[in-house]
Order: structure tokens, then sequence, then C-alpha cells
């Protein structure tokens, strides 16, 4: 059950909810959160990652994703000003003894369930991938997960918390990861990189990814073998990163491999998960 979102849903044996993947907007007045459903454990969700571009990828694919926001509209009117988008066909139906909608297919597969319940509206969608549908998720498993939705009266939602300053254990994150690089050390940047979820990374402008502290430690592994060298300017940190984190410092990576990789200027992005300060991600050739 999510108290903060206000519903519950039976999951089959060995689903979950992905803790990476779900979420809760503390502020936004109208898109309240989501919850993704996986079959995937949390291991191989870590090693997929989730890669750039739109649609679902990596463990960001072939999942059910449950959004709550507030509307007006019924579930229909709802519905329908989603269903063009994916090709599909609207029926009325009720969930939980509630108006809703169902979003199918030409194969009456189903594509989403839309349901009104105190003034918020629920969408239980499954989320496709470019690989073929895997077996954990036919159609009768994600009609019984929505058909399984039922509604409590939401608990409030979680209070913003105060924004962080940059105190002595933040400084000290950055010179640590600053040493890192000038002894071009991949398995001490590792230790240094959050070891829940995802490391965050992108390219300016363009998409972004996420992967495993593992998998980024051996991508700098490499590219310290080939050459790379990476400078941290320490100070300033600055607030406001270009991605999820409460500060940034500038770095400069110089150009490296054959053919060679240009050297860009990167936002080296830290953030305190459960207490601790991380390394949390990194934005490649940033605007100076």
């Amino acid at each position: 059950m999510n108290a903060a979102l206000g519903y519950a849903v039976t999951l089959p044996p060995s689903w979950r909810v992905s803790e990476c993947l779900s979420r809760i907007e503390v502020q936004d007045p109208v898109y309240l959160g989501d919850d993704v459903l996986t079959w995937r454990s949390g291991v191989d969700e870590q090693d997929l990652g989730v890669h750039g571009g739109t649609g679902g990828t990596g463990a960001f694919a072939w999942v059910v994703e449950v959004e709550a926001q507030t509307s007006s509209q019924t579930p229909i009117q709802f519905a329908t000003a989603r269903a063009g988008g994916n090709g599909g066909q609207v029926q009325t139906t009720t969930i939980d003894g509630k108006p809703a909608a169902r979003v199918f297919g030409s194969a009456d597969e189903s594509l989403g369930y839309y349901v009104a319940s105190s003034g918020r509206m629920y969408g239980i969608t499954v989320v496709p991938g470019a690989d073929p549908r895997p077996p954990q998720l036919p159609n009768a498993t994600f009609d019984a997960i929505a058909r399984s939705m039922t509604f409590v009266t939401p608990a409030p939602r979680p209070t913003p918390t105060p924004a962080p300053v940059v105190a002595a254990v933040v400084e000290n994150m950055v010179d640590m990861v600053a040493a890192a690089f000038a002894a071009s050390d991949a398995d001490r940047l590792r230790d240094l990189m959050t070891p829940k979820c995802w490391f965050n990374s992108g390219y300016y402008q363009s998409e972004g990814g996420a992967t495993s502290r593992d998998k980024m430690a051996a991508q700098l592994r490499t590219s310290f073998s080939q050459g790379l060298k990476v400078t941290v300017e320490p100070r300033p940190i600055r607030r406001d990163p270009p991605m999820p984190g409460s500060f940034w410092v500038w770095s400069t990576w110089s150009a490296y491999g054959t053919p060679p990789t240009p050297q860009s200027n990167v936002q080296l992005v830290f953030d305190q998960i459960d207490g601790r300060w991380y390394w949390v991600g990194a934005l490649f050739n940033a605007a100076r």
C-alpha cells in the first residue's frame, strides 16, 4: 500500500515496488507521484539501469506504472486524451466500485486503466520496451494487478526537507573525489559513488542515463588506462545542479583514447542519501 498516494494493489509472487523508479512529489500541486511495479530483482534492476531517450528502457521497460494526479476529468475523458498516442481504444469499467476506463489495443490487450477517487485520477499502465514482451508480464497478470486496486484515505504528503548547506562534510566529500581523480583511482571513486540505485550521467542538452556504480567505475578504469586525466576544481561548491542532487563543482576531463575523445568540461554532482554524502552524477560537455 502507498499511503501517500492513497491506494493498494495485490502483486504476484516475486513482484515488488521499485524503490529506485518510484517517487512522491512533495510540492507539485497536480502530479502527486508514481509507483513502478516490477518483476525484476533489485540486483537485476540495478545492473540494467535506465538509458536515455523516450519510452521505457532498461529497468524501466515492461513494468507496470501507477500514477496519481489531481484531476476534474472523468476516467473516460482522461483515458481518451491518452489513448490516441498509443493507438488504443477506450471502454468503461469499474475498479473497487469506482468509475474507471480501460484502454486496449487491436488484439484486446490491456494498455492501461484509469480510475477516479477522491478528486484524484489514478493511471495503471504497462510501460512497453523495445524488446519483446517478457513472459513475466502477460496480459492476464497486468489485468489482475490493475483490477486488484483498492483505495484508502490518502495520508499527507511528506514535508519538503530544508535545503542543505555547504558544511565541512560536503567539502570533505568533494575533496575526496578530487583526490581520487588526481590519483586516477577508479576503485576509490566507486566507493565515493552512491551505492543506492544508480549513478546519473548525461551530456549537455541531451538525454542522460542511469547506471550502477560498478559499471561507472569500470568505464572510468578503462578511460584512465587510455590516458584520461581529470582535474577537479573543489571550490566554489555551487547549488542548483543540472540533475538530481544538492551541490556541484567544475572539473576538466582531458582528451584520451584512439580516436581521441575530446576534452570536456564536466559538472560533478553531489547529494546526501540516507544521511551520507556521495558523488551521484556527472554532466559532460557542460557549457562554461
